[in-house]
């Protein structure tokens, strides 16, 4: 990614790159770090131990299917864009929710090879709630854990944080 980035933004002049995550330029002396983008994600169970899944709208990995969640926006902690995503994505408020892990992956968008880091909450719900896709979403799916479409997960940190929640012990009955 750090070779889509040639010129200043500040002074138009030749980036150097000093190492795979810090350009400089010589002229003005802005600097600028490549930091991973920070990204969440919701495992939601209900009360027959299922697991759903959304489908992709859109690129990257349209048709594939992901968790709900998606990009930090400024001023908003990890919990608030979490909320604000699935509210954004299934039209649903969920504010009990738990940490579960980091995952790295990459996000490949505009020819671009983002580098992210994902923190994926879970939640098991008793309730039937209505979801309904909106946003980047086509469709929302429940699966059982011995049935999810390991295939057609859309980013290996996801698939690699499902993996991980079903052979915890937090999905075990409460």
């Amino acid at each position: 990614m750090i070779n889509k980035f040639q010129y200043c933004p500040n002074c138009q002049n030749k980036l150097k790159r000093i190492d795979n995550r810090l350009l400089d330029c010589s002229s003005c002396r802005f600097h600028f770090y490549l930091n991973p983008a920070p990204t969440n994600a919701l495992i939601i169970e209900n009360k027959k131990g299922e697991i759903l899944l959304v489908k992709r709208k859109i690129n990257p990995k349209k048709n594939k299917w992901d968790l709900p969640g998606g990009f930090l926006d400024f001023n908003e902690t990890i919990e608030e864009s979490l909320s604000r995503e699935i509210k954004e994505e299934l039209k649903v408020t969920i504010k009990n929710f738990h940490y579960l892990s980091s995952y790295i992956d990459r996000y490949f968008y505009r020819k671009v090879n983002y580098h992210t880091i994902c923190f994926v909450f879970y939640t098991k719900i008793d309730e039937d709630l209505n979801f309904q896709p909106q946003d980047d979403v086509r469709e929302s799916k429940f699966f059982s854990k011995n049935k999810i479409p390991w295939g057609k997960i859309a980013f290996k940190g996801i698939s690699k944080a499902l993996k991980d929640y079903i052979s915890s012990k937090k999905t075990s009955t409460k």
